[in-house]
């Protein structure tokens, strides 16, 4: 998606191998004792290492691990890597946003990728930032993931290649170049921050799914089961699951009005405001309809001052209609919770499967 037409946005390679091996060279990241964080990273042969010693930012959650500065008289040019280990199994992308906000980026232009192993969705945003000094910069960031083999979760890296913005167009082609060739030197087997683990409504039903390990799951009614983040007793995240018969509901808006009626009730202190349906194309699961049904809006309680962040899709399996309702915080500085809840949604619907009978309600 774009958002500026200022700028270029090149997402295809602007150079024949010759010309790439005699503008770029290869730089080979061992500047930490733990081989999980070392990485290759391609940049102009007159970028040069700067930094290589970890260096912690405490005011963005990030560890510097390499920065690059162009040298003599070529322009200004930076490339900065950088990490965070974190708990939760989340999009890359949105992980990167969260820093993005916290770093007071501005989105010029973004394209999202699904990686083809089901790691999720990765980013590739170029930004717009004015400094406090006046100077505007134009940045190129792109993300990597990997399981964490010492510390267990997730290491999410970053790379930002930046210059100012009055030069940006004539170094366009080479900041992408270097935004999409990096990546770590010792990947683990698992692509993931969290195993997952297999869920079933019950056999009588043949309905299953995956859930990252952090979550629990729990089976309320024969067509209702809830998948909840709750640490000391503390919920951070639920998702609600009910199943119906396509042949007693015909359409996904009757699954919904029938679903949420429990918000209109006028005795209710929780009340729903939402957007939708919105057709999402089933690109994710080809055990799935063709179309996914998407709701978005929030969940308000005045009595106890909450504003929950909520997103609904009602999509079909074989004979069966799925509503399936995520409630959580929304995006913060403090944790992750949001995008832990987004990709944990999105992994159930991913690996949705219905093996055999209509469940009859």
């Amino acid at each position: 998606m774009d958002f500026d037409i200022g700028h270029s946005f090149p997402i295809t390679q602007g150079f024949k191998k010759e010309e790439a091996q005699e503008i770029f060279w290869k730089c080979l990241y061992t500047g930490t004792t733990q081989e999980n964080y070392h990485y290759w990273v391609v940049l102009p042969n007159y970028v040069k290492p700067v930094e290589l010693a970890p260096i912690e930012f405490k005011d963005v959650g990030l560890i510097n691990i390499g920065r690059y500065i162009s040298q003599g008289d070529f322009p200004y040019m930076e490339v900065w890597i950088a990490y965070e280990n974190a708990l939760w199994e989340m999009n890359p992308s949105d992980w990167l946003y969260n820093k993005l906000s916290l770093m007071g980026e501005n989105i010029l232009h973004q394209r999202i990728i699904s990686h083809p192993s089901g790691a999720g969705r990765f980013a590739d945003v170029l930004t717009y930032k004015r400094l406090a000094s006046g100077e505007q910069v134009i940045s190129r960031f792109t993300v990597q993931k990997d399981y964490n083999p010492v510390k267990g979760g997730g290491n999410y890296f970053l790379l930002k290649v930046s210059c100012a913005e009055k030069d940006y167009e004539k170094n366009a082609n080479i900041m992408h170049f270097t935004a999409v060739n990096w990546d770590l030197s010792f990947r683990s087997n698992l692509m993931l921050a969290e195993l997952l683990t297999s869920i079933s409504l019950g056999a009588d039903s043949g309905i299953s799914f995956k859930i990252p390990d952090s979550w629990n799951s729990k089976v309320i009614a024969e067509n209702r089961l809830v998948v909840e983040h709750t640490f000391n007793d503390i919920n951070h995240g639920v998702i609600n699951l009910c199943f119906f018969s396509k042949v007693a509901y015909p359409s996904p808006e009757h699954v919904y009005m029938l679903t949420t009626s429990r918000f209109n009730k006028h005795d209710n202190a929780v009340a729903l405001s939402a957007d939708g349906p919105k057709n999402i194309v089933n690109d994710m699961n080809e055990r799935l309809d063709d179309v996914l049904f998407e709701w978005n809006g929030e969940i308000i309680s005045a009595a106890e001052n909450v504003r929950a962040l909520y997103k609904a899709y009602v999509f079909g399996c074989d004979d069966v209609w799925c509503y399936a309702e995520m409630v959580g915080p929304h995006m913060n500085h403090k944790d992750y919770y949001f995008e832990a809840n987004i990709r944990c949604l999105e992994i159930i619907l991913a690996t949705f499967d219905k093996e055999r009978g209509a469940i009859e309600n």
